[in-house]
């Protein structure tokens, strides 16, 4: 499964508990200059995570998590992003695979998941 394939699984178990989230595009469509360029004035940051769940549960405002299939890492400005919005008062993971970034989610909507 590609990355892409797997933001679209997460897409569509969002989609059907009816939960209040955008994608990023990140770098799956950045393929010319000029696309980098354009998202990068329109306010792209390098390694903003890949899903944004707008859903406050106790302490928290919300969910993000970046997508990662089989052995990629996140990258300095990922495990970046994730730092800093656990400080914000967000939660903010890793996740790779589906059912990890699916646990993930039901554990933050149980509020069993902690920075």
């Amino acid at each position: 499964m590609k990355e892409y394939e797997l933001q679209k699984a997460v897409c569509k178990y969002l989609d059907l508990n009816n939960m209040l989230y955008c994608g990023s595009m990140g770098g799956q469509y950045q393929i010319h200059m000029s696309q980098r360029i354009k998202a990068k004035k329109s306010g792209y940051k390098k390694g903003f995570p890949d899903l944004f769940i707008y859903e406050p549960i106790g302490i928290y405002h919300g969910l993000a998590i970046e997508l990662k299939v089989g052995y990629n890492k996140a990258t300095k400005e990922q495990l970046w992003w994730r730092n800093e919005l656990n400080k914000r008062g967000y939660i903010a993971e890793i996740c790779t695979g589906i059912d990890e970034a699916l646990e993930v989610i039901n554990r933050y909507l149980k509020g069993q998941i902690q920075c």
